[in-house]
């Protein structure tokens, strides 16, 4: 009898301080960079990371994916003397910051370490652990890909030379503590449907070298059937414990008149409706709670909008206080505000249809 209460005691206990699964609303602060300039980021961190802490709430978002790259709000070369600094303003607002977005870019020659030193890897990694940070998404820049001329073992061979550079990669994440470095799946990477990314990575711990779901872009490789299961589904579904981190745009597809050819490109969010995009949400979100995912819905705010002069303007780009774009009046504060705010309530609204925030799941 004393056993059986031991276990049901220590049953209790584990089920008291398991934590939480919980999804985190989350922004790359590449869209944020309008808040200073990049030199007075580099000057002012501190400063700097207020201000980015400050509109991000507005925003709101909980958390914030700090850019640590040649455009971006720290410099990898100044990496130990801003990044810490620019961590602590931010934090001090009460907004998580816990992923930075670097430019490493393993390549597929497997006898390459040369990357390691040009992309500040060990600079970065080092200070970034020493300051609160847990993830880092790379693959942004520069990623291995297929050359048009590659077929069947030449592009193993490629993998292969990833996954070397990938197994370096892990063994430096877990010098540095365990961090785990989220690859991005886009356009120009090996990883776009996730298959060759799953290959490159085989047999390598995914806490410490895992994949970033981009949606809209692993979706627009093969656009969703009309009706069914998309490829894009099943590649959550069967990756999922791989998947440490998910970027979160909706998309829409035109059908050339002439030539038949569809193409893709990402779209904003419509308020108070599904989104009006191809992306089925209800199911992306409830794919990503039924199968134990706890991490970041992160935007990417990569669509164009209205600007303030009466054309369109693409939010693709990493916009400083300085850039034209905010100096000739076409992109404002407040237009900026209102489109991440938009985005931060679709992430929250069709999450929570999807179940989140119920039967103790959290969304911040």
């Amino acid at each position: 009898m004393a056993a059986g209460m031991a276990l049901v005691k220590e049953a209790t206990a584990q089920a008291v301080t398991a934590t939480p699964q919980k999804l985190v609303t989350q922004l790359w602060s590449r869209h944020l960079q309008w808040v200073s300039t990049q030199a007075y980021a580099q000057a002012n961190p501190e400063s700097a990371g207020i201000m980015i802490g400050d509109a991000l709430r507005q925003c709101g978002y909980a958390a914030v994916d700090l850019t640590v790259r040649a455009d971006g709000h720290v410099l990898p070369q100044n990496v130990a003397t801003v990044l810490p600094l620019m961590l602590k303003g931010i934090r001090s607002t009460g907004a998580i910051c816990d992923h930075i977005g670097v430019n490493f870019a393993p390549p597929a020659d497997a006898n390459n370490t040369q990357w390691i030193a040009d992309q500040y890897v060990h600079e970065i990694l080092s200070v970034a652990a020493a300051n609160g940070i847990k993830k880092y998404r790379f693959n942004n820049a520069g990623a291995a890909s297929f050359a048009p001329n590659t077929y069947g073992a030449a592009m193993t061979a490629v993998l292969d030379g990833v996954r070397a550079n990938h197994q370096r990669l892990a063994a430096i994440n877990s010098q540095y503590g365990g961090l785990c470095g989220v690859a991005h799946t886009h356009g120009s990477n090996i990883g776009t449907t996730v298959y060759d990314y799953e290959y490159s990575m085989r047999d390598i711990d995914p806490n410490l070298v895992a994949i970033n779901f981009a949606i809209s872009h692993t979706a627009g490789a093969a656009p969703p059937p009309s009706s069914g299961t998309a490829l894009w589904q099943l590649e959550l579904r069967r990756h999922m414990p791989r998947i440490k981190c998910t970027a979160v745009e909706d998309m829409k597809a035109a059908v050339d008149a002439t030539t038949g050819a569809v193409s893709t490109s990402t779209i904003e969010p419509l308020p108070a409706t599904t989104g009006g995009g191809l992306i089925n949400w209800t199911s992306f979100y409830q794919l990503l709670l039924n199968g134990g995912y706890s991490g970041a819905a992160e935007s990417q705010i990569e669509y164009s909008i209205p600007d303030a002069l009466g054309g369109t303007i693409s939010l693709n780009s990493a916009f400083f206080a300085d850039n034209a774009a905010f100096t000739s009046g076409r992109l404002t504060r407040a237009m900026m505000l209102a489109t991440m705010k938009n985005a931060s309530d679709f992430i929250r609204a069709r999450a929570t249809a999807a179940g989140w925030g119920q039967n103790g799941t959290l969304i911040v």
